[in-house]
């Protein structure tokens, strides 16, 4: 039964901040631009990847 009133304070506790971001407008996010360290990161995800699928490729094509 105590956990039931943690739960519940803990709830009740929540409402006045739910009732705040209900009656707060929406702003929509502006996106960032995307910097130089990013796209290299990006694009070397993206060789590893191409890479991982042509050892996968030539795995299974083994067997």
């Amino acid at each position: 039964m105590k956990l039931f009133y943690i739960v519940l304070g803990f709830v009740f506790s929540l409402l006045p901040a739910s009732a705040f971001a209900a009656i707060s407008g929406y702003q929509r996010p502006v996106p960032q631009p995307q910097s130089a360290t990013a796209e290299i990161w990006f694009g070397l995800a993206t060789v590893m990847l191409v890479l991982s699928l042509v050892v996968v490729h030539l795995v299974v094509k083994r067997r």
